[in-house]
């Protein structure tokens, strides 16, 4: 079904003559015709729509363009950002399918103000495929490509450098074919989006080169070329073979940006000649005019992050470049089966002002208007989203708070962050959500930092970060026990030790790996509930050192029982209205069946075991 959207003028007209008597529609009429338009007419809960205004017709009197999207499921009004007079609408999954207004309102200085609206087609999502899942249904598993898995080893030393693979800092041999070949075990490991570092053109230069070290740009997030990929990982005819090898497998690829800085070495006025593979005078005049040549000590945005050459972004030429440079790589890697990148990972969020990030969104939703973008804005947290969510910017940001209460939960106070996950439960949702991690590639793994190498509290975290409402993010090998320190935490070193290889030969009757999977077929079968579905307290405490709660979403009904201590524990808990007869505990494959009135016991293994219950009604 396709909505036939009125003649723009007639709508005008007609809203204008419906007018309050405060609307002053003779003198103050920023518009001409088909200056307001939305695009596209129609799409789903996972699209997002993008209304644009002609900079051309706007009135110099304008104050503020606002958008009232209630009929998407937005409580609260968008306001436009007047330098770029284009914002993206996201639609809540709320709403049902059918014909949704969208009313914009423009405020000039003298007070006035005029109405104008227009109408959009929300209609059923396909969910037809068994592998088809919304945004905040995403289950990451983030791997640095460099050091997952070796699929190609021509590509390992293209400049014949002669790279110590024992040294943290330098390639190591990861590419896109090691992540096609390791598909299968994402499968079977049970996530469906896969995020991957950089994947442009880095610098070659060895930057601690003149003391006797090694440091290279393995990692992606130096780059020297924006729109070339980098030899070491593999050419683009393998870089679409990943892409629909992950599709093929239900997985949905993320590929990590970055807007805020290039390189080292890449300024016009940097010179080092003396230094093997420093950038040329002609890769540097490709960023001529882009990058600060004086840059604000400390400041956010003019500053400089750890000396990384930063992007004049305020300069719309400059903005409009990476832009184009970023988003050009959706349909350059489009398929021939019509795939290609599903989203982004936006590093350094707080570093780029916001109207860079509003264009950036723009952008990519015109060319696919189900791309969505994770952002890192660092230090994020439920008190704390900069702004960034709901505002034409991010779907989601990393959560930075959530490996401190997990570390909170796992070693002292179980009902506190229980009760903290509940209202993170009720704040987000769909339109603004948060993706939750223990470890990553910029801090001390959760294992080395919080669970004092404990794997069975590793367990009971993963539990509760798997089973909390948001986009679990996994971090590669944390599933197998892999953890170490971030660089420059001296206790283990320079270097960043949490940025391993991929230890393949820990796959094998690896009883935290078993976990993680059980976890996570449960999650993709209730997968409803658990990201969307409300959060309420059963019963338990931080004397017992544990707790239950309910996870529940249209109807479906599942229950979570998390141990933090070494033994294992008999619980009887209430049943929830209407239930009776027999439930089955996911974790286990144990089933139980209620042998008094209103109330189930049930075995909660200790943490060693997993420390977990999941359980599912099957009556």
């Amino acid at each position: 079904m396709k909505l036939a959207i009125l003649p723009l003028m007639s709508t005008l007209l007609l809203l204008a003559s419906c007018s309050s008597p405060e609307t002053k529609q003779e003198s103050f009429d920023p518009f001409e015709q088909e200056s307001f338009t939305l695009s596209p007419t129609e799409g789903t809960i996972r699209d997002h729509f993008v209304i644009t205004v002609e900079k051309k017709l706007l009135n110099d009197t304008v104050e503020e363009i606002s958008i009232d999207a209630q009929e998407l499921g937005i409580e609260e009004p968008y306001i436009m950002d007047l330098e770029l007079n284009q914002f993206s609408l996201a639609v809540s999954d709320t709403i049902g399918p059918g014909e949704k207004t969208i009313t914009l309102t423009v405020l000039d200085t003298a007070g006035d103000s005029i109405s104008y609206s227009d109408s959009v087609l929300i209609t059923e999502s396909d969910n037809q495929q068994m592998d088809d899942f919304d945004w905040d249904e995403a289950v990451i598993y983030f791997a640095l490509t460099d050091r997952f898995h070796d699929g190609n080893s021509t590509n390992n030393d293209p400049q014949n450098i002669g790279y110590d693979p024992s040294h943290l800092e330098t390639y190591h041999g990861g590419d896109f074919q090691g992540l096609i070949d390791k598909m299968e075990y994402l499968k079977e490991l049970g996530v469906n989006t896969l995020w991957i570092t950089p994947i442009v053109d880095n610098i070659d230069w060895n930057l601690r080169g003149q003391v006797g070290d090694d440091q290279y740009g393995y990692h992606g997030y130096w780059a020297k070329n924006f729109t070339q990929l980098d030899e070491h990982l593999g050419d683009i005819e393998t870089f679409k073979r990943l892409i629909d090898t992950a599709h093929d497998h239900g997985i949905k690829l993320m590929v990590d940006v970055v807007l805020n800085h290039s390189g080292y070495g890449l300024k016009e006025i940097d010179q080092n000649p003396a230094i093997e593979n420093f950038p040329t005078e002609k890769e540097q005049q490709r960023f001529a005019g882009m990058l600060r040549l004086n840059p604000i000590v400390d400041h956010p945005i003019e500053g400089e992050l750890s000396g990384l050459p930063d992007f004049r972004t305020e300069d719309p030429a400059v903005r409009q470049q990476l832009i184009e440079w970023q988003s050009d790589w959706i349909e350059r890697t489009r398929t021939t089966s019509g795939n290609t990148i599903d989203y982004f990972r936006v590093d350094t969020v707080k570093h780029v002002e916001d109207t860079t990030w509003k264009a950036f969104k723009n952008m990519l939703v015109s060319i696919q208007p189900d791309f969505k973008i994770l952002g890192e804005y660092y230090g994020a947290s439920l008190n704390d989203t900069g702004g960034y969510l709901l505002d034409g910017e991010m779907d989601s940001l990393l959560d930075f708070e959530f490996k401190h209460l997990a570390a909170q939960f796992i070693n002292w106070d179980v009902e506190g962050v229980n009760e903290e996950l509940i209202r993170r439960n009720e704040t987000i949702d769909s339109t603004h959500t948060f993706a939750q991690f223990l470890s990553s590639h910029d801090e001390d793994g959760f294992l080395y930092r919080y669970a004092g190498h404990d794997e069975s509290k590793l367990k009971v975290a993963a539990s509760l970060q798997l089973t909390a409402k948001g986009q679990p993010v996994i971090y590669y090998g944390e599933e197998i026990g892999q953890t170490g320190a971030a660089a420059g935490n001296m206790d283990e070193g320079e270097y960043g030790e949490n940025r391993y290889d991929f230890d393949w030969d820990k796959i094998e009757t690896n009883d935290l790996l078993d976990h993680y999977k059980q976890l996570l077929s449960i999650r993709k079968k209730h997968s409803l509930v658990f990201a969307k579905g409300n959060r309420s307290t059963v019963l338990g405490s931080n004397d017992e050192g544990y707790v239950v709660f309910s996870r529940e979403f249209e109807g479906e009904k599942v229950v979570v029982a998390l141990n933090t201590r070494e033994n294992a524990k008999k619980i009887s808990i209430p049943l929830p209205e209407n239930t009776s007869g027999k439930w089955t505990d996911s974790y286990s494959n144990i089933s139980y069946s209620s042998d008094k009135v209103g109330a189930i016991e049930f075995l909660l293994p200790g943490r060693q075991d997993g420390g977990t219950a999941i359980l599912v009604n099957e009556e």
